[in-house]
């Protein structure tokens, strides 16, 4: 076994049928799981084949078992496993042929629907969509009742495509296998007792990640046996996906005969950090009541990092990592979008600091703004640039037919796109003129500076139009579109002329595909992506109203934001520093009130 303090020792030797272990961030809650999986075993004596260890991810579930295996001597091991894994075990015992969709065609799939109701889609409103059908299938509404988040013709039309090529190719995907685990469950008694026989001690880890389904299968498995789940409403992130902090302030009135036990000491962060977060998210109301210590009786400075906008900001923090080049192996800087890493990656890149991009698909030059902004410039440059002109022809509309536009692609012939439009058989006087206009309009962007560019294509030719039809079509906040615009244009700013700025994308993508994990370069992620992890320098960089807490939704929980923040001061083991702009995406604003209810600096946000 590990050492234990006494509260994880009492953890570890509970003895109440369901135990419900609440646990500070770095309070060593898998040090606690694994010695429980221990003291079942040596002092309990219970076979490891009646022991379920269930974590969230995979990597969780090898990261405990690989600790577990070198502590105990036992030959034969618990089952590790996600939810997920867990349920596809039991359904596979009653159908062996059972297959998981891929991510990637889900992706896929939505993506082509999506297309034929819009002329660009962004990876968010992709993501959006299949979060829809995901919580459509778990909230046991009617479709008729069911309020998606985007267009309701284009999520029902995803939702039938969808469904449609799972049946036709045998598939499923995680919310059915939830589903008709549940529902096996419920019609076969026999396999319920099967199950209720062998799994007779389940722990779980990160318990307040749990949605509906999964607390409605762990009640079915738990009858009569015993339930350990640890966990932190604190830190529950996922409201999005379907977790509900609640299931932890209500543990004892879910699973009967049970008891909560506090993990109350943070070994992980200095003194301060632990005063500053435990004033920050005692704010919040569906909590449990509890202590929070520090095992570390010393502070560090907690920075806060005031920039004029996020180009400064950027510029700021690389020079904090230069200063000492080896903390850069030790730092890590989070965000609440993916999108506010495109400064510090541009930086970076020019600056030669290495870095680890954790959602290694993100290229914020790859947003379908951003694309189409390009698209225009280089078309400036290369009128013989077929795919620019197709990409951008019709934003704003300029009535000029999909027919005529495919017609186009088709020919081999390479030369001005413009008078090759102009060519095509039957082509109207009035998209004679829209083209004359846009070829005249075109070839004046090149001449421009970058900004003055970009101002131009937003403004004279008309883009800012296309981008507010999109935002009304798409029920998405305008401001959201412009933030994208607006961060494309600081990023702009650094350079000299157009090409190199042209090059600099191109060098961003392929630094991009080159970018391998690495334990020598800084780590850039989502708060969402680090939970779970430490850092001993952490950044979290944007901390802005209307960023930290997210306040441009009309539905807003602003409980679920604040343990968002918590999550994201908690990571850090020394040296933390909280970063706002005086201007965030060409905006005046003022720094998240966030920082003021950890009692850091005054503020009159709210």
């Amino acid at each position: 076994m590990y050492s234990l303090d006494t509260l994880q020792e009492k953890a570890v030797k509970c003895t109440s049928q369901n135990t419900l272990i609440i646990a500070a961030p770095g309070s060593g809650k898998t040090t606690v799981i694994i010695n429980r999986i221990i003291y079942l075993i040596k002092n309990l004596m219970v076979a490891p084949k009646n022991i379920v260890v269930i974590t969230f991810t995979r990597a969780a579930a090898e990261n405990m078992k690989n600790r577990y295996l070198k502590l105990s001597e036992e030959k034969s091991i618990p089952y590790f496993g996600t939810m997920h894994s867990l349920f596809y075990k039991i359904l596979r015992k009653y159908n062996s042929n059972i297959k998981i969709i891929d991510e990637a065609h889900i992706y896929r799939l939505v993506n082509k629907v999506l297309l034929t109701y819009l002329d660009t889609i962004s990876e968010e409103k992709i993501k959006e969509a299949i979060n829809d059908i995901s919580m459509y299938k778990t909230s046991n509404q009617s479709l008729e009742k069911f309020c998606p988040s985007i267009d309701k013709g284009a999520f029902l039309e995803c939702f039938k495509e969808y469904e449609d090529y799972k049946r036709k190719n045998e598939l499923i995907d995680f919310d059915d296998l939830q589903l008709q685990c549940k529902t096996l469950l419920l019609k076969d008694r026999a396999m319920l007792s099967y199950y209720r026989e062998k799994f007779k001690y389940i722990l779980i880890d990160e318990f307040q990640d749990s949605d509906d389904i999964q607390i409605e299968i762990l009640k079915l498995l738990s009858y009569n046996n015993s339930i350990f789940a640890v966990g932190d409403e604190d830190q529950s992130i996922y409201g999005f996906r379907g977790s509900k902090p609640q299931y932890m302030v209500e543990f004892n009135k879910i699973f009967k005969n049970s008891e909560v036990l506090f993990l109350e000491m943070n070994y992980r962060s200095p003194q301060n950090l632990v005063e500053t977060s435990n004033r920050l998210i005692s704010r919040n109301l569906n909590r449990n009541p509890k202590t929070i210590k520090a095992y570390k009786n010393y502070s560090r400075a907690i920075n806060i990092v005031s920039s004029g906008d996020e180009g400064d900001q950027a510029e700021t923090i690389s020079n904090i990592l230069l200063s000492n080049k080896d903390s850069i192996k030790d730092s890590a800087i989070i965000y609440r979008t993916n999108r506010e890493c495109s400064r510090l990656i541009d930086i970076f890149i020019k600056k030669g600091i290495p870095f680890n991009l954790l959602d290694k698909g993100y290229n914020f030059y790859e947003h379908f703004i951003c694309k189409d902004l390009i698209a225009y410039i280089k078309l400036s440059f290369e009128n013989r640039d077929k795919n620019s002109f197709i990409r951008i022809a019709n934003k704003p509309y300029r009535y000029l037919s999909k027919l005529n536009l495919e017609r186009l692609n088709q020919i081999n012939i390479k030369g001005n796109v413009f008078d090759l439009f102009c060519d095509l058989d039957k082509i109207s006087m009035t998209q004679l003129k829209e083209i004359k206009k846009l070829k005249k309009s075109v070839n004046k962007i090149k001449k421009h500076s970058i900004i003055s560019a970009i101002r131009y294509i937003i403004k004279n030719l008309s883009y800012y139009r296309y981008v507010e039809e999109y935002s009304l079509k798409n029920k998405i906040d305008h401001t959201v579109l412009e933030s994208i615009i607006e961060a494309f244009i600081s990023a702009g700013k650094e350079f000299i002329s157009l090409e190199e700025f042209l090059l600099h994308i191109e060098s961003v993508k392929q630094n991009l595909g080159n970018n391998k994990d690495t334990k020598s370069g800084v780590i850039l992620s989502s708060i969402h992506g680090v939970k779970g992890m430490e850092f001993k320098n952490l950044f979290i960089i944007n901390c802005n109203c209307d960023n930290i807490p997210y306040l441009k939704s009309d539905i807003i929980n602003i409980e679920e934001e604040r343990r968002l923040f918590y999550v994201a001061i908690t990571r850090t083991i020394e040296n933390l520093w909280i970063c706002y702009n005086e201007f965030y995406n060409g905006v005046k604003k003022k720094p998240s009130f966030f920082i003021e209810e950890c009692g850091l600096i005054e503020n009159d946000a709210n």
